[in-house]
């Protein structure tokens, strides 16, 4: 995996999750992941129904780097700034650290890890 491949992965979960897109988004991060977001922790199934109704207007990674890189799984860690469309979701806005665990399984790059961590407040 080079990293354009896996940066664009990581880009593909964004773009589901701005697009309200349970479905791509579940090609992509495996239903048993751990997802710790905003402190609060589901599996990628539970994470799938948020998607549904995610709030994203605009999103930017910024600083994206590869910490780990083994054969079969690869661990990432970014910045993103996020802004929502509306004001009753502001908690989503911000700019937050973001590490994401890719994971080698049946001949695809799925999620099995992923936590956010807002910067400053």
């Amino acid at each position: 995996m080079q990293y354009d491949e896996i940066y664009q992965l990581e880009v593909s979960m964004w773009e589901s999750a701005k697009n309200r897109n349970p479905e791509a988004f579940l090609n992509l991060v495996s239903k048993d992941a751990v997802m710790v977001c905003g402190g609060y922790r589901c599996s990628g199934r539970e994470y799938a129904e948020i998607v549904a109704v995610f709030d994203c207007k605009t999103y930017a990674i910024e600083h994206f780097e590869i910490v780990n890189h083994e054969a079969e799984s690869i661990q990432v860690h970014y910045v993103l700034h996020m802004e929502v469309n509306h004001e009753e979701n502001r908690d989503l806005s911000g700019t937050f650290h973001i590490t994401t665990t890719w994971k080698h399984i049946d001949d695809s790059w799925k999620v099995v890890f992923n936590m956010d961590q807002r910067v400053n407040g």
